[in-house]
């Protein structure tokens, strides 16, 4: 028993086949008329669905933008992405299910947020004139789709998208506009509000600090460079003043000593008048320029240049004292015309020499008072040099606040004109825009069942069943089934074979009952595509 279940069976040849077809025809022909009726009934049992088409077209700018530059930031793809976000959620899609009256049987069986998803993602299509999402870039036009079972609702609300993506379109435009404008001018007058408070505030510092601001010291120290300059001038000057003034009061001393030698007076006592007078205007000259040179560098109550101011009073009146006097005359001999001409000589020499004195010391006092007014004014460019640094931070700020302050303030007034002008432009209508090019379209056939694919597919996979069918019970029966199969597995001679023997009328009978199943079983199968052919036909109508 085991040997022989062992034993491999003989491959088939051609009339293996064929008798292996004729002993299962009927495991073949059933399952195929199954799946034919199946796919009939389920194909006409589904319901139709209408595809409605709209094409929207991008309209650009109609203005150049590099006149007028729209303000809006979103691209007119993330706009209409926007858009379709918005027409989407929700309240929207709900209220087209309740303006249009859809999916009725669908909200009896399902919940409404299973409703809105299914017709979100498979009812609303949103797509370019080219196929690719509306995310894609490069976007001249877009296509609304709406499929529904109905095609006249399809193509009404097909036409509803289409309109509330218009409406959307220019009413969110022009409230992005509008806001904008007024955030810019939010910004704006507040940028002008700060811009005025510092400019006050820097108007007050500079009205406190006249004079000692940072900007003025380059001038101020310039200032300084050429009074320091003129002081050393004025110096040399003075100086050069005094060695003339030593010159001429020796030439002086020269001039008198020969007018006295000259002089008809030639007495002694005449002559020692004329020293003694002498000596003393040469100690008052010398005194003065001393008193002058520390007036240069003392104030007027220091105790030296005081009690030199006092010597000096005490040497006038001396010398009016002795010049007063009138020395002794003795009795002199004729004068002589040399000695004459000698003494006039000598006397225009004196009175010159004490003439370019007198101009000496007119200099001397001149040459004075410039210096005072330089040491008084270097002095004030000092003080303002040396209460700079006290506020120098504080300007520093104020100013730095100033001119970022002034960039704010012209940026955003070049922004809020811009703004301006890109709304006047979006309520021209002259700006990137959407324009209907088709209206919703009135489908005429349905796109979906695809029936005369359904049926077909239904009748292969029946015919696949049942090759599967009779594969299955071949390989189950293991019984002989011809002489082949007897001399191959008996390993036997045949000499000879008896036919199967039955009874005429068992087999008639079983012959008229088989036929009288397969006809009832093809009316009826038949019938039921008959009647979903027509069940379908009637409702469409």
């Amino acid at each position: 028993m085991l040997d022989r279940l062992s034993v491999p069976r003989r491959p088939f040849d051609f009339e293996d086949y064929v008798d292996l077809l004729r002993r299962n025809v009927r495991w073949i022909i059933a399952p195929t008329f199954a799946g034919l009726v199946i796919s009939t009934v389920v194909a006409y049992m589904m319901e139709d669905t209408y595809v409605s088409h709209a094409l929207i077209r991008v309209v650009p700018q109609q203005i150049s933008p590099e006149l007028v530059q729209s303000t809006n930031s979103q691209s007119i793809v993330d706009h209409v992405n926007a858009m379709a976000q918005n027409i989407l959620s929700r309240s929207a899609l709900t209220n087209l299910i309740n303006a249009h009256g859809l999916y009725k049987k669908e909200i009896k069986r399902e919940p409404l947020e299973d409703v809105l998803e299914n017709m979100r993602t498979k009812a609303i299509g949103i797509r370019t004139s080219t196929g690719v999402a509306v995310s894609g870039q490069n976007m001249s036009a877009m296509q609304i789709s709406f499929s529904y079972g109905n095609p006249y609702i399809a193509r009404d609300v097909c036409q509803d998208i289409v309109g509330r993506f218009m409406s959307e379109n220019s009413q969110t435009s022009l409230e992005n506009q509008e806001q904008t404008q007024q955030f810019l001018n939010d910004e704006f007058e507040r940028a002008k509000r700060d811009l005025d408070e510092n400019e006050q505030k820097l108007a007050s510092y500079q009205e406190r600090n006249k004079g000692h601001l940072p900007e003025e010291m380059d001038m101020n120290i310039s200032q300084m460079n050429a009074l320091e300059q003129r002081m050393s001038s004025l110096t040399e000057a003075q100086s050069r003043n005094t060695e003339q003034h030593m010159l001429l009061e020796t030439a002086l001393h020269t001039a008198k000593d020969r007018l006295a030698a000259v002089s008809l007076g030639g007495s002694s006592q005449v002559q020692f008048h004329n020293e003694k007078l002498t000596e003393l205007d040469k100690q008052i000259d010398q005194l003065e320029d001393a008193i002058t040179a520390m007036k240069d560098r003392y104030k007027d109550d220091y105790p030296d240049l005081q009690s030199a101011r006092e010597r000096l009073s005490g040497l006038k009146k001396q010398r009016d004292e002795v010049s007063k006097e009138k020395p002794s005359k003795t009795e002199a001999p004729p004068e002589s015309p040399v000695m004459s001409r000698e003494r006039l000589d000598a006397q225009g020499a004196v009175e010159q020499l004490q003439t370019q004195l007198k101009t000496n010391a007119l200099e001397a006092q001149q040459l004075h008072s410039e210096v005072s007014s330089v040491n008084a004014a270097l002095r004030n460019y000092q003080a303002s040099i040396a209460t700079v640094p006290a506020g120098i931070k504080e300007y520093a700020d104020l100013l730095r606040d100033r001119e970022l302050l002034k960039k704010r303030y012209d940026d955003l007034q070049e922004k809020k004109e811009k703004s301006a002008v890109s709304m006047d432009l979006e309520r021209r209508k002259q700006g990137e825009s959407l324009e209907q090019v088709d209206p919703a379209s009135l489908p005429t056939a349905p796109t979906a069942p695809k029936r005369a694919l359904i049926i077909p597919i239904g009748a292969v996979v029946g015919l696949v069943v049942g090759i599967i069918l009779v594969a299955i019970r071949e390989l189950k029966d293991t019984s002989l089934k011809n002489l082949k199969d007897a001399r191959l597995y008996t390993q036997l001679s045949i000499l000879g074979s008896i036919p199967l023997l039955e009874n005429d009328l068992v087999v008639q009978r079983r012959k008229q009952i088989m036929w009288v199943g397969w006809a009832t079983a093809t009316v009826a199968g038949l019938a039921i595509m008959a009647g979903s052919v027509a069940h379908y036909y009637m409702n469409r109508a």
